[in-house]
């Protein structure tokens, strides 16, 4: 679908097309540190080495660091309202308590793109979209855009979805959990944008992050 051009999955990263099928299975391997093409040819179940999610979790807290000690604007927006949004919300207070500017305007204003509107809400510094006063999982790069397009100004979005792709696109750097089907995403890993990305499955419940989490605060420290 990224391939053939389908927004809904580019996560605002359009620009980064034309691309091939092999580039993006490509970059998923060495992230995943797994190779999909099954003994008889046919791609298997996607799989993901802890080792290498360690290492991604391990440079992910370098750059959560470097924000913290530069005093860095930083925002945190997800498609994942019912996922890592604790965590989101966690990693906030950490590096706002080290120094780093959490950045949240546009608060319950309205944008277009979704039928029957929407609105950015906060829950605990983490941007978020809401619908008829529900939180809605959103793959869409539109609540950023239009944040962006609002003022939103970022040395570094920690995020998901088309939060983390919109923000990349615009040049900003981004610290991303990033699902094995978020393509848009890894394309963006493989063409050398800063994006500092954890493979992970982005819709577990908020408690099967904890070690996750607990894990980047041990090494967030100035």
């Amino acid at each position: 679908m990224l391939v053939g051009g389908d927004s809904s999955v580019a996560l605002g990263l359009g620009s980064l097309l034309p691309a091939t099928v092999d580039e993006v299975l490509e970059g998923l391997r060495r992230l995943a540190d797994w190779d999909f093409e099954g003994s008889d040819g046919s791609r298997g179940k996607s799989w993901v080495s802890p080792e290498a999610v360690v290492e991604q979790a391990e440079r992910a807290a370098e750059r959560l660091t470097i924000a913290m000690v530069n005093k860095e604007r930083v925002f945190f927006g997800t498609g994942h309202p019912t996922g890592p949004l604790e965590m989101y919300a966690r990693l906030a207070d950490h590096l706002r308590d080290g120094g780093a500017r959490i950045e949240r305007i546009a608060e319950g204003e309205s944008f277009e793109g979704y039928v029957g509107g929407a609105q950015i809400r906060y829950i605990c510094d983490v941007g978020c979209v809401s619908m008829s006063g529900d939180l809605v999982h959103t793959h869409s790069a539109r609540p950023m855009e239009f944040l962006l397009s609002s003022g939103l100004q970022a040395d570094l979005v920690i995020g998901d979805h088309g939060f983390a792709g919109a923000a990349l696109a615009r040049g900003m750097d981004a610290v991303a959990i990033v699902d094995t089907n978020d393509p848009g995403l890894i394309l963006a890993w493989v063409r050398g944008l800063p994006v500092w990305p954890i493979l992970c499955d982005d819709a577990r419940p908020a408690i099967y992050y904890s070690e996750l989490l607990q894990f980047l605060l041990e090494r967030i420290v100035v």
